[in-house]
């Protein structure tokens, strides 16, 4: 149990804001301006089955804990991701509006409910990305922005080395028996636009602006080995782009 939650919090914090194993289809996209500004669209879906069993396994996690006489752990996760866990619309509204000191604004947020599924749709915008510098928040689960040694700019998010050190490169029969019911039907999308000419990039996909990365589990089972271990990167030429130094956390050097 312990070791199926902690795969399931990598996994919701592995990129651009948030993964999430289980029954869950999501499309990340974010746009970067060359005025250092950015917007964030996330369609997200999950099965109120997979809602079911989270609720389950948290439940069972403290039970455990209370068993054994220890204070109930609770979800353990920051506010704004575990709003994403039991969506609803107004709770993840309100986890949004406390990045509002940084410069975050919510253009469009709605759900709705189709056949045992909760959809989200959501679209932020930020002025200016350097407000981000520092957040904690943005730190551990943002990206890093940088000119290299040729004067390009490099985005990127590098994987938690420490989190996934331990993970095979593909589960075993046992581990893929535990987790296909969380897993089954992931599936998620990343695409990133820049603000000029992607030179390289660890993309699935290039076109010459915009990367996209795909996982799905039902398609390939080893999606999510590769999705932890993945190291999102690009370089592209923006020379008349005004864009700030943002750092997290990084696990790895940054590629050149």
């Amino acid at each position: 149990m312990r070791h199926t939650i902690r795969l399931f919090v990598i996994v919701i914090t592995c990129a651009l804001p948030i993964y999430f194993g289980g029954c869950i289809e999501m499309e990340h996209d974010l746009r970067l301006a060359e005025n250092g500004s950015a917007t964030y669209h996330l369609d997200y879906a999950i099965s109120e089955q997979s809602i079911t069993r989270f609720r389950a396994m948290f439940k069972l996690k403290d039970d455990l804990a209370v068993a054994a006489g220890e204070v109930p752990p609770g979800k353990e996760l920051e506010p704004l991701l575990a709003a994403f866990l039991d969506p609803d619309e107004a709770e993840i509204r309100k986890q949004l509006e406390t990045f509002a000191n940084v410069g975050l604004r919510i253009r469009t947020i709605r759900q709705q409910v189709r056949s045992a599924w909760r959809q989200i749709e959501l679209e932020v915008e930020i002025d200016d990305l350097g407000k981000l510098a520092g957040d904690p928040f943005f730190v551990r689960h943002g990206f890093d922005l940088y000119r290299n040694d040729q004067d390009q700019y490099v985005w990127s998010r590098s994987p938690h080395i420490s989190d996934v050190g331990s993970i095979p490169t593909a589960p075993s029969a046992q581990e893929l028996e535990q987790i296909t019911p969380l897993l089954e039907g992931f599936k998620t999308r990343v695409r990133i636009t820049v603000p000029g000419r992607i030179v390289s990039s660890t993309a699935f996909g290039t076109s010459l602006q915009t990367v996209s990365w795909d996982f799905d589990f039902n398609r390939q089972p080893t999606s999510l080995q590769t999705l932890l271990r993945q190291h999102f990167h690009i370089v592209f030429d923006a020379p008349q782009a005004q864009l700030p130094v943002l750092r997290t956390n990084a696990a790895l050097e940054p590629l050149r």
